[in-house]
């Protein structure tokens, strides 16, 4: 049973991290983003005013630390890429900033699931397989049309564990994933 809760929680962190990785590296305001804030999703989960306020609260009282977070990620990432065009330098030293690197991306991640995990937590179990349900419909490659910002994600539903779980989608790529080292 524990196993099967773990795969469900994953599969909500899935559905909920279209909301916030578009802002997860922004500094930009937060008004007006997010599934919750769709007033066709909010109508169709059938969301209450007190559950959509709770959402946001979690996601506004998170977005400091994720900001943080990136900037910490984008920080090591440069210092990374500086350390790999410089030829003087040793492997040794090259893999502890690797670790470093690795280790803030980590702290993102968590930091991110732990928010998804709160927000997914305000939903009822109804409200949550409609969720599923939703997500299913928006990732469906027949509808031939791309999620719109805010919509929500793609994502294997925890009663299917056959399936491969899901994967936590990746942040975006920075400078010293973008260029050749």
């Amino acid at each position: 049973m524990m196993l099967s809760r773990s795969c469900q929680l994953a599969a909500a962190a899935a559905l909920l991290s279209l909301a916030v990785i578009p802002l997860a590296g922004s500094s930009q305001q937060t008004t007006g983003r997010g599934w919750w804030r769709n007033e066709s999703i909010v109508k169709d989960l059938g969301l209450t005013t007190d559950q959509t306020a709770r959402i946001n609260t979690i996601f506004e009282t998170t977005m400091p630390e994720l900001r943080q977070d990136r900037e910490e990620l984008e920080r090591l990432e440069a210092k990374l890429s500086r350390m790999i065009q410089d030829e003087r330098m040793d492997e040794a030293s090259l893999a502890r900033q690797i670790d470093r690197v690795e280790m803030a991306r980590a702290n993102g991640n968590k930091t991110r699931s732990l928010m998804l995990l709160r927000m997914y937590r305000v939903l009822t179990r109804e409200q949550r397989t409609r969720f599923d349900q939703i997500s299913k419909q928006w990732a469906a490659p027949a509808a031939g049309r791309s999620p719109l910002p805010g919509s929500p994600p793609a994502a294997n539903p925890g009663n299917n564990q056959q399936q491969q779980a899901p994967a936590t989608p990746a942040p975006a790529p920075s400078d010293s994933q973008r260029r050749p080292g």
